[in-house]
């Protein structure tokens, strides 16, 4: 995790705390033969216990830990464990014991003694995986409030974007000249229009929502644009479902329909907005291609609903690592390509 802290500075402070710890036990008994012997005989249990515990921290608990993988790191611990003991116990007894001449040297490979590096070596393991866990949990508690935040957020301002008075009134519009022809298509539109109010006001209050939910509410937002339009634009919308049970965040896919509706509808030029949702074992692929027609050539990509650069930060949130957008804008077509693997 970022904490905007210069590299040098963290390496910095690690080394003095790694100092301060393996010092105290020497300003505290103050052994014989003073700093030298005392570096002599602790320099490679406290080189191995930092080695250990940077490869606990920033290896192991990731990878077997945060994976659930338990059996694996404890085997991988435990054979860490023994490896660093064994080294240990083989500079005791070619090294130390030969520079400060030894008149007992100890026997190497499973001695008694061999066992003496477990405490700092346990100690520094403990207080790895303690930290790890810790800056894990303000991590995902940050991300879980930044998430909530960014989604009332998102929601709040897809609301007034879409909830106003000019999708109404066009709306309402389109029904009562329908209705003034005594059209048969008048009570249907009313019927989509009270079902997307229901999705907007009710149903996306929920965290998630089954997919064929949000697609009943884009099959009824691209209806009632439909009406607006009449036969000007060639619209089409497809569906490949392998019948995944899929859940996803409501609101979810509307921007990038109306984004389409929005900027590649035109009175004069021949238009067309193609949308297509595909689903593969469980991950979702939604496209969105709308040609842009040149009296709309000055708009801008955000300015569509709550802009695409919500969108993607909303799905930055959302799906961390599980999401790929593409979007391209050659001047004459605008393509968007969404996919969200389960």
């Amino acid at each position: 995790m970022n904490t905007g802290r210069p590299f040098w500075v963290t390496l910095l402070i690690n080394c003095v705390i790694w100092v301060f710890v393996f010092f105290i036990p020497f300003l505290l008994m103050e052994p014989r033969g003073g700093i030298s012997s005392y570096l002599l005989r602790i320099g490679v249990t406290a080189a191995l216990t930092v080695i250990v515990y940077y490869l606990n921290y920033l290896f192991l608990i990731p990878k077997y830990l945060f994976t659930k993988k338990f059996l694996a790191y404890t085997l991988v611990i435990l054979l860490t464990l023994v490896i660093s003991c064994v080294i240990v116990d083989l500079y005791y007894y070619f090294v130390v014991s030969v520079v400060q001449n030894w008149h007992h040297r100890p026997v190497p490979i499973f001695s008694r003694g061999m066992w003496v590096p477990l405490f700092p070596l346990l100690t520094g393991i403990a207080i790895g995986i303690s930290i790890r866990l810790a800056k894990e949990w303000a991590k995902n508690e940050k991300e879980r409030r930044e998430l909530e935040g960014e989604k009332l957020r998102s929601e709040l301002a897809f609301l007034k974007s879409q909830i106003n008075p000019h999708f109404l009134f066009n709306t309402l519009n389109n029904i009562c000249s329908l209705a003034r022809k005594k059209s048969d298509n008048t009570e249907p539109a009313i019927i989509k229009l009270s079902q997307i109010m229901r999705y907007m006001l009710t149903d996306s209050m929920q965290e998630k929502v089954g997919l064929e939910e949000e697609v009943e509410y884009l099959n009824n937002f691209i209806e009632l644009q439909k009406i607006r339009i009449a036969d000007k634009v060639d619209i089409s919308f497809t569906i490949e479902d392998d019948n995944s049970f899929i859940q996803i965040e409501p609101l979810l896919l509307i921007p990038f329909v109306e984004n389409a509706f929005k900027h590649g509808v035109s009175y004069n030029d021949k238009s067309r907005i193609a949308i297509a949702l595909k689903t593969t074992k469980g991950e979702l692929t939604f496209t969105v291609e709308n040609s842009r027609p040149s009296t709309k050539d000055s708009m801008k990509l955000g300015e569509a609903g709550i802009g695409l650069k919500n969108v993607s930060r909303r799905l930055e949130l959302l799906y961390p690592g599980r999401h790929q957008l593409e979007i391209r804008d050659t001047g004459s077509l605008y393509y968007i390509m969404l996919k969200i693997k389960g």
